[in-house]
């Protein structure tokens, strides 16, 4: 019986080795100058899928991301979300007056959401600054 905990306890440890991948951080900034200001950067390659907010200064994080090489997109990056209200107006009578909803618009290229068409790569262990064009 101790021999087999002790021959389980090995098993496990050898079972558990390897690493657990890199945290990664970079920037998203724009080719004409300045930080992309919000989105989420999403990495797909042979270690799997990985995702990391893009900060306010464009800044991005993702944790535990093996090695290799990795397709890029980048997706939520939309202004026009003014958080103003409750969206709901009304006449003097009460009745509900359907407004006007300004939607969002994309601060970037549609392409950037398709890894496949973005343009973007990334390999880990590497350089993790991205570059992106603005919306026309």
């Amino acid at each position: 019986m101790k021999y087999l905990v002790v021959l389980l306890f090995v098993i496990g440890t050898v079972g558990c080795g390897g690493s657990t991948g890199a945290d990664i951080s970079g920037t998203v900034s724009f080719t004409a100058g300045g930080p992309l200001p919000k989105g989420v950067v999403s990495i797909n390659g042979p270690g799997g899928s990985y995702r990391g907010a893009i900060g306010t200064d464009g800044s991005y994080t993702i944790s535990g991301v093996a090695d290799g090489s990795y397709t890029v997109a980048i997706t939520g990056a939309m202004d026009g979300d003014s958080g103003e209200g409750d969206g709901m107006e009304y006449d003097a009578d009460g009745n509900f007056i359907e407004s006007e909803v300004e939607e969002p618009k994309s601060l970037i290229g549609p392409d950037y959401t398709d890894p496949s068409k973005s343009g973007l790569s990334l390999t880990v262990p590497g350089e993790y600054d991205l570059k992106v064009s603005k919306a026309e």
